[in-house]
């Protein structure tokens, strides 16, 4: 008996008048965390939250969760690639939080333990509902108190001078992003445009934090069919499309620090392009790809792409097969950070589990092909890559379809990309986080869960 995961695979803006600001020393450090607590999770949601396939992170949601369906055969992992020091930051030790009722379908903790208010079995007979260290008890969590803070940082970010410039080349269907602050590279621009787009390039320094304001009440990556976003790899000195394993560590590096702050959003749709960087989206209803109707008559069908970085949000679905990686955010914002929730002390799990293993640091195999901009009317293009593999997984996968021993995120092609002016400036900066990781689920627990019963 086994079971799987299931792995599928953002007009012209209006013009930004960029005020240069006062170059300010360079803070002394950044310790601490930005985004409180909700940036020890890969997906932390403060109502109801509706999943399947995977997230190789820790998951946090403050209302009721839907995990797995037993329907369609899909399951839902939490946890493969936490760290030792992962699982040791996280409230109460709990990589699974559902502060209200779980429904789960074959439920996988990895790594960590699973709390929840109540727990209801969705399986099929002879399935099971979770497996892994769980227990009903209180949230480790405060999720009011987070989402408070959460909330006024990402209107204090918004309120941030940009320093950095957007410009629209290949006649407005591309948006370029470029940024030359060592420290902290600031843009804004309108929910609005940015859908417009089928391409988004970042240029920044290696190193520097980058914060994307997205102004407007809805943002739609599908509204163009966003092909993508591709970021200047400082290491190579080419663009290469965001993807599971693409760039060289210093390409990683601007990845983990970027952040997508859509402050005055309620509604954000993600289509099937991989997404760079963390979503802060804190009053919004975020899909991770969207079911559509395939008779044409309304929305069509998309996704389910995955995002490699966190979600912070109000409410979260997403289809089959979309998934979060565990990469988040290690950039330094002012001011910002979460309320801090103190973590009572772990309870005893109601069923006897594997200990919680410390997953050791994985890394991402490395790729991405030329572009060669220069100048804001130049253009560069480059062969569609296929799909990138992830890291072959062990030991038990939720049901659904192959997903990691098949591939990672799925990569339709590279994106074009121009220069363009830039004014610099310097903003102060406090609080970072650093963290580890990229991958897969589970595949023998379920053997040794058959075993059992004999």
């Amino acid at each position: 008996m086994r079971t799987s995961a299931v792995l599928a695979t953002a007009g012209t803006v209006a013009s930004l008048a960029l005020v240069p600001v006062t170059p300010a020393a360079a803070a002394p450090g950044c310790g601490g965390n930005s985004l409180g607590e909700a940036g020890k999770y890969a997906e932390f949601v403060e109502g109801d939250a509706t999943r399947y396939a995977d997230t190789e992170g820790a998951v946090a949601v403050g209302g009721d969760a839907r995990l797995g369906d037993s329907g369609s055969g899909q399951g839902f992992s939490v946890g493969s690639k936490l760290s030792g020091k992962d699982l040791a930051a996280l409230p109460g030790g709990k990589s699974l939080v559902v502060d209200g009722k779980l429904t789960a379908n074959q439920v996988v903790i990895s790594q960590g333990a699973g709390v929840y208010g109540e727990l209801k079995d969705a399986s099929r007979p002879g399935g099971f509902a979770v497996d892994g260290p769980h227990a009903k008890g209180p949230s480790p969590v405060d999720f009011r108190k987070e989402f408070t803070a959460l909330r006024a940082s990402s209107k204090n970010w918004a309120a941030q001078q940009a320093n950095g410039t957007l410009t629209r080349p290949e006649g407005g269907k591309a948006v370029l992003l470029t940024g030359k602050d060592e420290q902290l590279n600031v843009f804004t621009v309108q929910a609005a445009d940015l859908q417009k787009a089928s391409r988004i390039s970042l240029k920044v320094p290696s190193g520097s934090t980058t914060l994307v304001n997205v102004l407007g009440s809805a943002y739609d990556m599908g509204a163009a069919s966003l092909y993508g976003v591709e970021i200047w790899d400082p290491q190579t000195q080419k663009f290469v499309l965001d993807d599971y394993g693409a760039g060289s560590a210093k390409f990683k590096e601007v990845r983990s620090k970027l952040l997508w702050n859509f402050p005055q959003a309620t509604s954000l749709k993600k289509n099937e392009a991989s997404w760079p960087g963390t979503i802060l989206a804190p009053d919004a209803a975020v899909k991770l790809g969207e079911k559509g109707d395939k008779g044409g008559s309304g929305s069509r069908p998309t996704g389910p792409g995955h995002v490699n970085g966190a979600v912070i949000a109000k409410e979260l679905t997403s289809v089959p097969g979309a998934e979060t990686h565990q990469m988040p955010f290690s950039g330094c914002l002012p001011g910002g950070g979460g309320g801090g929730s103190a973590a009572p002390a772990p309870e005893q799990p109601e069923t006897p589990g594997k200990p919680a293993p410390s997953a050791p640091a994985s890394g991402s195999g490395q790729s991405g092909k030329p572009q060669a901009p220069s100048g804001s009317s130049s253009t560069s293009s480059a062969a569609p890559s296929g799909n990138k593999p992830s890291e072959a997984p062990s030991g038990r996968t939720p049901s659904g379809s192959p997903a990691h021993a098949a591939g990672g995120d799925r990569v339709e092609g590279e994106l074009a990309s121009t220069g363009g002016g830039q004014s610099t400036a310097l903003v102060p900066v406090a609080l970072a986080v650093t963290a580890i990781g990229a991958a897969c689920v589970s595949v023998a627990a379920l053997r040794r869960r058959a075993s059992r019963r004999h």
